[in-house]
């Protein structure tokens, strides 16, 4: 299905764009500088290089191509990922990228919408790998809450003071953070170098400018790491995006304050950390604070982090996303839980981190494909989800995002919408990160160790995916899990068996199903009679011809 721009010409629109790039690019030469000079940072100026007409290929739910992004695109296609989702893969200009996400927000009423790509072959790519049936549903870790004796005093120690600081600093000191603006380098820096400084020195912290990012301009992430003590091995990330975007100017001279979205995440994030390190505090799991470059121009920064950990192997056992946090009206939930696209134990985990630290129930949301970096981790096959803002009593969010309008003053000039946001964030990172030397928390008795890597399953063929274990004492538990994520076209033609270190068989699917697809899900074993350490296998055998499939990813807990 083809899809043309309605109204001007390509060359037509190439002739007006341009001069307005350049006056602007002058305007943006001769104006004041905006917050800290960095002296060692030495970038290009924004768009230098950033041809506002290049292709870029953007991937939709076919929802959002339907209500209105198909005026825009052109050489759609359509197509379904391993879960069922109907989705388009459509190409548009770059610059048409604020109208889309003008589109999703004034149109469908919500965020995001939308992942963008350089090329149609990695957008394939990505819908071909997708693995959110696994990240959705399969069980990454024992959630528990047990550690009241370190989150309970941190949630008094939350200022609004401090959070409402980080957003006027974001949404006031720059004009912009957009990706493809020097503004947007500029924050990046910013929020590593002030995060590192909440670190004091500290040998066990890091914090870099994530630059792995090939289509993210030149606005890197910052990630800030804190390793375990205990569980080194095993990743939480907190993550918002720290860019911003708006229909008001273009490049360094647009108007995007950003403050509700998403300077309120960063900021939120901020004292999160502020209050952990202030205490000392050291986790058993290696924790990773993130602030995702590109969000708002189709997930690029966080979809950069997440496929890069899924080639590495890295062991994430949980996502949290924060993505505007300060917008609420009067009767209007104090927090709400998104509901899709995201691990359905690790909801539940956050609605018990609320009733557990806040009290009450905490309201839900339905954000749709792609509405911000937590469908990037899912789409990766790692465990993620989303607290968002109250908004309005109806249902919907901030008005303001994406205009020059998303400022502090629209805000009543206060953060203590952000305050539960950050109490949240708080229990998150003691109760899934846990502390050094205390119990009962993951513990040597509790791990989960994944493989991610394919493995083509053939006609009439036997393939195994192997899990090395060591380090470990004693047998396994009598309710050890397994989770699977193998897709094949015809599931009534394959055997799947874990196997024991020793060569014992323990079933999970036995030529059943009929022609339905794949064979994904949590399964529970009682393999006290097996010793932990050892090479666990995940062994498939196709048993007939025609239909072919592979090994996803698999995980076992115990």
């Amino acid at each position: 299905m083809n899809q043309q721009l309605a109204t001007v010409p390509a060359s037509s629109l190439r002739t007006m764009f341009v001069p307005t790039l350049l006056a602007l690019a002058l305007a943006a030469a001769t104006a004041p500088a905006f917050a800290q000079d960095h002296a060692h940072d030495h970038v290009r100026p924004a768009d230098a290089t950033d041809d506002p007409f290049k292709p870029v290929y953007i991937v939709t739910s076919r929802a959002t191509f339907d209500a209105g992004v198909k005026t825009l695109t052109n050489s759609s296609v359509g197509l379904s990922n391993p879960a069922g989702a109907k989705l388009v893969i459509s190409e548009l200009q770059t610059h048409q990228l604020v109208d889309i996400a003008r589109h999703v927000h004034e149109k469908e009423q919500r965020c995001g919408g939308f992942v963008a790509f350089d090329s149609r072959e990695e957008a394939e790519t990505f819908v071909k790998n997708d693995r959110s049936v696994q990240a959705m549903n399969a069980q990454f870790a024992t959630y528990t809450i047990d550690n009241q004796a370190t989150v309970t005093p941190w949630l008094s120690q939350v200022a609004e003071a401090n959070i409402r600081g980080t957003i006027n600093h974001l949404s006031t000191s720059y004009p912009n953070r957009y990706y493809a603006s020097t503004h947007g380098r500029t924050s990046a820096t910013w929020i590593k170098d002030t995060w590192l400084g909440l670190a004091n020195g500290r040998s066990d912290v890091t914090a870099e400018l994530y630059t792995g990012c090939t289509n993210c301009s030149t606005q890197p992430s910052a990630i800030l790491t804190i390793q375990g003590s205990e569980l080194p091995n095993e990743v939480v990330v907190l993550g918002a995006h720290l860019d911003s975007i708006s229909s008001s100017g273009s490049g360094d001279a647009m108007n995007a304050p950003g403050a509700d979205d998403d300077a309120s995440g960063i900021a939120t994030l901020t004292e999160v950390l502020r209050v952990a390190m202030a205490s000392g505090y050291k986790p058993k799991r290696t924790i990773k604070f993130m602030g995702y470059a590109a969000e708002e121009v189709g997930l690029r920064g966080s979809k950069a982090i997440a496929t890069d950990f899924q080639t590495r192997g890295v062991n994430v056992v949980g996502v949290l996303q924060l993505d505007m946090t300060n917008y609420r009206v009067s009767g209007a939930p104090a927090v709400r839980l998104v509901s899709d696209y995201s691990n359905s134990s690790l909801q539940q985990f956050l609605r018990d981190l609320y009733s557990t630290y806040l009290g009450g129930t905490v309201g839900s949301y339905t954000c749709g494909y792609g509405c911000s970096d937590h469908a990037s981790w899912t789409a990766a096959g790692f465990p993620a989800a989303i607290y968002f803002e109250g908004g309005t009593a109806n249902g919907g969010y901030s008005p303001y995002i994406h205009t020059p309008n998303d400022t502090m003053a629209n805000m009543s000039n206060s953060a203590a919408n952000s305050v539960p946001f950050a109490k949240l964030g708080l229990a998150f990172l003691g109760e899934l990160g846990k502390t050094a030397g205390t119990g009962p928390g993951p513990g040597p008795g509790v791990q989960t160790y994944t493989n991610g890597t394919d493995v083509a399953i053939t006609d009439n063929a036997t393939v195994e995916s192997t899990i090395n274990v060591s380090g470990r004492t004693g047998n396994a538990p009598t309710n050890a899990s397994v989770s699977v994520n193998i897709l094949h076209t015809y599931k009534q033609d394959i055997k799947v068996d874990l196997v024991a270190p020793d060569g014992s068989l323990y079933n999970i699917h036995n030529r059943t199903g009929g022609s339905a697809d794949n064979v994904t899900g949590t399964f529970t074993f009682n393999l006290s009679s097996e010793t932990l350490n050892g090479a666990w296998k995940l062994r498939v055998n196709d048993n007939a011809g025609g239909d072919v499939g592979r090994i996803d990813t698999w995980s076992i807990t115990f």
